[in-house]
Order: C-alpha cells, then sequence, then structure tokens
C-alpha cells in the first residue's frame, strides 16, 4: 500500500471513516529532521510488507493540527490507530520498535485472537520464531550499548575481578 501525506484533520478523518477496521500508523516527520530521513525508508518498506495498513505521513510544520490532536512533541513520532482510537505509539527512530509495533498491531492476534506461543502436539512448546530471537537479542545488543561509559568501565572492572578470582 502507498503512504498517502496528510496535511490536516478533515483529511485524516476522512481516511479514517472509511477504515474503521483497518490499522493506521502516522509518521509524524519534519524536513529538518535527520531522524526522520534516516527511519522513511524503513517506513516505506513497511507499507509495502503489510498491505492491509494504512501508513500517512504528517510534515509536522504543515499540518499542525494533526500532530497537536495527537500531542506530538519530538520527531519522529509513530501513532497507532484502529477505529480511530489511538492504541499506540512509538517516539524515535527506533527501527525495532516500530516494526514490532506494526507486526503486533496488524496480525491476527490484535483482534482478539489467541495470542500465546503454542504447543506443539506432542506437547512440547512450540518452535521459536527466528525473529522473536533476533529482536530479544537487538534489544539486549542496544540495552548494553545504551549504558552510560561509566557503568561499562565499572562492569569491565567487575568482570575483571571475577574472572581473575575464579583463575586464581
Amino acid at each position: 500500500m502507498s503512504i498517502t501525506h496528510i496535511d490536516s484533520t478533515s483529511q485524516l478523518d476522512g481516511i479514517l471513516n472509511k477504515s474503521k477496521d483497518e490499522l493506521t500508523v502516522i509518521d509524524f516527520h519534519a524536513t529538518w529532521c535527520g531522524p526522520c530521513h534516516a527511519i522513511a525508508p524503513v517506513f516505506e518498506a513497511l507499507s509495502k510488507q503489510y498491505k492491509g495498513v494504512n501508513f500517512l505521513k504528517c510534515d509536522v510544520d504543515v499540518g499542525k493540527d494533526v500532530a497537536s490532536r495527537y500531542s506530538v512533541s519530538a520527531m519522529p513520532t509513530f501513532i497507532f490507530l484502529k477505529g480511530g482510537q489511538k492504541v499506540d505509539q512509538v517516539r524515535g527512530a527506533n527501527r525495532a520498535a516500530l516494526e514490532d509495533a506494526v507486526r503486533r498491531h496488524s496480525g491476527p492476534s490484535s483482534s482478539g485472537a489467541f495470542t500465546g506461543k503454542g504447543q506443539t502436539l506432542s506437547g512440547g512448546p512450540a518452535p521459536v520464531d527466528s525473529r522473536d530471537v533476533k529482536n530479544a537479542v537487538n534489544q539486549a545488543a542496544g540495552t548494553v550499548t545504551n549504558l552510560d561509559p561509566q557503568v561499562k568501565i565499572l562492569l569491565g572492572l567487575v568482570g575483571a575481578y571475577l574472572l581473575f578470582w575464579w583463575l586464581g
């Protein structure tokens, strides 16, 4: 599905009225915003991958009334709507969070279907989805890389101490 550019609440309301049961994702961006430009190709790729989702873009400097409706204060901000109601929000150019939110809200589980991991016929756990593992690894790596440098040094020193204590 292509991306629709909106600049007024009346235009947005028209789109929402036509697609009451579909997920709508609005990318609030600005022409001067570097992170907005960085995440734009991801948003475009998602619009091609998820055909049943409305993908909208709103330049906050042009569509000020739309941005104020959702209290957008940082760019990029992605607002997720279903039936005109806000169901989620992602702030910042966080690729993993954006992809995860689109996946969660566009799938059949978002309509009230079973959301568990399930079991195989033999009673064992269902196979692990490689995307879940990749997302978990990316989140863990992001958590470590976002630590304060002093905390990283402290963790390194504690690790070295434990290693020498264990070897000695």
